[in-house]
């Protein structure tokens, strides 16, 4: 299948349509649903979180990465300080042994500019089964086998599964030198043989890992989440 592209405030609506029109001879198959799933996640991390360039690269080369795109942080900063006061952060902070910047810092630096973080993206289609701490532990490999040591504070992974963290998994992530984002996105609800794409399919929690939190310390993302300001 060819790649897909997304671009700034994009909605996919149709794109996901016409996915389903085109494969209706597979659609009872993992592979439908996985890349069904994939498209569904490309609307909510452009429309929820004002993702831009998002591709789909998943395949047999994509070394555990589905989703491609970037994150333009100062601007969803921009619009969320118009509306709430955001508290400043240190200029410095340390998580896991770790010194680093928070970006909010960065930002300020730069009178409101910053280039778009890289972010990396695996999605996993499960309706059954929760992702596992091992499935955690294969996401900070991929992470460290793609992002060079110089880029990780430029760079973010995210997780995207329909259910909600396990206990284990929740202290995992926590634990990892790396800022990665767990998604819990709802896959697309069926009724009878159309897919209800207009309410279903959506961003239902966002979660930082610890070292996440400390990066993008007062970036507002959660505010921006919180009061719908995507609308």
């Amino acid at each position: 299948m060819p790649r897909t592209g997304i671009g700034k405030r994009y909605s996919s609506n149709n794109a996901i349509l016409q996915f389903i029109r085109q494969n209706q001879e597979i659609s009872q198959s993992s592979v439908f649903q996985g890349t069904l799933y994939e498209h569904t996640v490309m609307r909510e991390l452009s429309e929820k979180l004002n993702m831009i360039h998002l591709k789909k690269v998943g395949g047999s080369h994509d070394r555990g990465v589905d989703i491609r795109g970037r994150w333009p942080l100062a601007c969803l900063f921009g619009q969320v300080n118009k509306v709430v006061s955001l508290d400043n952060v240190p200029k410095r902070c340390k998580i896991h042994g770790i010194a680093l910047k928070p970006l909010r810092c960065k930002i300020d630096e730069n009178e409101g500019k910053l280039d778009p973080l890289n972010t990396l993206v695996q999605c996993k289609a499960f309706s059954g089964s929760k992702v596992s701490p091992r499935e955690f532990r294969e996401l900070v490999g991929t992470f460290a086998s793609l992002v060079p040591d110089s880029q990780r504070n430029r760079s973010i992974i995210m997780m995207c599964s329909p259910n909600l963290l396990t206990r284990g998994g929740l202290s995992l992530i926590n634990t990892v030198k790396v800022p990665l984002i767990y998604l819990r996105i709802e896959m697309l609800q069926q009724i009878g043989n159309c897919y209800d794409v207009e309410n279903s399919g959506r961003l239902l929690n966002y979660y930082e890992n610890d070292y996440a939190a400390t990066l993008l310390r007062g970036c507002g993302i959660k505010e921006w989440l919180k009061l719908s300001l995507y609308k």
